[in-house]
Formats: structure tokens, sequence, C-alpha cells
């Protein structure tokens, strides 16, 4: 049987959160304030909130060098034009040519050609193989692509020089914030700005890229691939400030089928327990 101080502190849990933003209603958090001077496992989580938030607010992103924005936004605008129907017949790949294989970031069923070529976007943009060759090949319907090798891969390697300074590191985390930026806007359906978006959030090492990532996302969640990325994104990441961000886009969403996947963050040992209480909150009005 639990104790009167632990009931209080396990019903007032879920309330922490709004109370550090100064959103509960008066009564509330009244009842928060009354509580905390005497339980020191709720101080600490209001503390562990507190300093999340001023994680968050200084993620500022800088404004990076216009030739970096440009053959950024250069490079994407091409990869999507590659993605529209085909208004003429390819031309035929020489038989001499080897087809490169391009192993998807994103499992999803049948392997679409969009997603391929966003996925090559992506660590164009992250800087994960900058330096490296990237080959730009696919199978079927982008033979047209594929006849077109050496004028891409001359483009590809004028992106990675602008990309990478002349000390040979790789861009830096505010740069990549901005061009994660720059790519927020409404989208055609299929476009591959979503794909190019998704991968950030998975495959960035860096939290505030994966944050900025984030609310571009949301700014384009009429695209059903953004809700199911969300999703799968619960069960991978791991840095707090992005697992809080992504429950409250999927609560916000009303993305009921993240509740599974909120069900084992609720549970899971190394989250802390603000994103614990965090989970349990949006399971809470999802349900």
């Amino acid at each position: 049987m639990k104790t009167p101080e632990l009931s209080a502190c396990h019903e007032l849990e879920a309330l922490l959160p709004a109370y550090v933003e100064r959103s509960l209603p008066a009564a509330e958090a009244e009842r928060v304030a009354a509580h905390l001077p005497d339980c020191p496992g709720c101080q600490l989580q209001v503390n562990q909130l507190r300093a999340l938030s001023n994680d968050l607010d200084a993620a500022l992103p800088e404004t990076p060098r216009t030739a970096l924005r440009a053959n950024f936004m250069a490079m994407l605008e091409e990869q999507k034009q590659l993605l529209k129907p085909e208004a003429a017949a390819p031309t035929p790949v020489p038989t001499e040519a080897k087809e490169a294989k391009v192993v998807s970031m994103w499992p999803t069923a049948g392997l679409n050609n969009w997603l391929r070529v966003a996925a090559s976007v992506v660590l164009i943009a992250t800087g994960v193989l900058l330096g490296r060759n990237l080959h730009w090949g696919s199978q079927g319907g982008t033979a047209g692509l594929a006849s077109n090798a050496t004028p891409n891969q001359e483009a590809h390697a004028q992106l990675a020089r602008a990309l990478t300074p002349a000390n040979g590191q790789v861009v830096s985390a505010s740069d990549r914030i901005q061009l994660v930026t720059n790519t927020t806007k409404e989208t055609e359906p299929g476009d591959a700005t979503v794909q190019v978006l998704l991968n950030t959030l998975n495959f960035d090492p860096n939290p505030n890229v994966r944050l900025a990532t984030c609310e571009a996302l949301y700014r384009l969640r009429d695209d059903p691939r953004v809700r199911e990325g969300l999703v799968h994104a619960l069960s991978v990441q791991t840095d707090p400030n992005v697992q809080i961000t992504l429950i409250d886009m999927v609560v916000s969403m009303r993305v009921r089928r993240a509740v599974p996947q909120l069900e084992k963050l609720s549970k899971r040992p190394d989250a802390l327990p603000v994103v614990r209480a965090q989970a349990t909150a949006g399971i809470g009005k999802l349900i």
C-alpha cells in the first residue's frame, strides 16, 4: 500500500512539465507549489525540466554562409526534379556501366525511388559521408539518373566542397540547423523534403539539429509520412529534449498510433523521470 506522500508524488508527477511551463490552472499550480518544499524527488524533476527548457532556448540557429545555403537548396531542388514523372523516355544506360547500389536509410515497403534520393541528400547535408565517393544510382524507373552519372557526381563533389571547410571538418551544427529551417515550406504530395527531414531526425548526431528538424516536420504535419516518421522516432531517440518534443508533437497532432511507443517510453529505465512522466501524460490525452 502506498504512503500518502508517494501517492501525492505519483498524482502530481504528470503535472510537473506544465508547472515548469507555467501553463497549469491556478488551483493545480498551487497544489504543486505547496507539495514541492517537502518532496526532494519532485524538486529534482522540476530542476531537470527547467534545465531542459533552458537547453531548448539556447539552441538558436546562426545564419549560414550564403554559398552553403544556396548550394544545398539547389541540390535539393535538383533531386526533387528527378522524382517527377518522366516526360520523355530515359536515355538507355550503356551496357558497360555498372549500376550503383544505394542502401535505404528508412525501411518501408516497396523502397520508392524518392526514398533513395532523399537518403542521399541527407547524407550530403549532414556531412556524414563528405569526402567519400557518393554514387547516385537506382533501379528500374531511375535509369535516366544513371545515364547522367558524370554530371551528378560533379555536382555532388561541388556541394561537398561547399559543406567542408578547408581544415577538413564537417559543416557546423548551427549551419545544419539553418539548412533544415530553410527546407521548411509547403510541399506537394511525395515531395522529397519530408523524407530528407525524417532522415535528419533519425541520423544527425547533434540533438539541437534534431530539435530544429522536429519544428520543420511539424510545419509539414499534413503529409502522412510525418506522422509515421514521428512514431518511429519515438522508439529510437534517446536525448531527453528530443523525446519530450516528440511526445508533445504526437499529442498535439492526435497521433493515436503513437500510444504503444509512448507506453514503452514511459517504462524505459534509461529515460529520465520527466520523460517517462510526459509519456504517461501523453497516453492519457490520446486514449
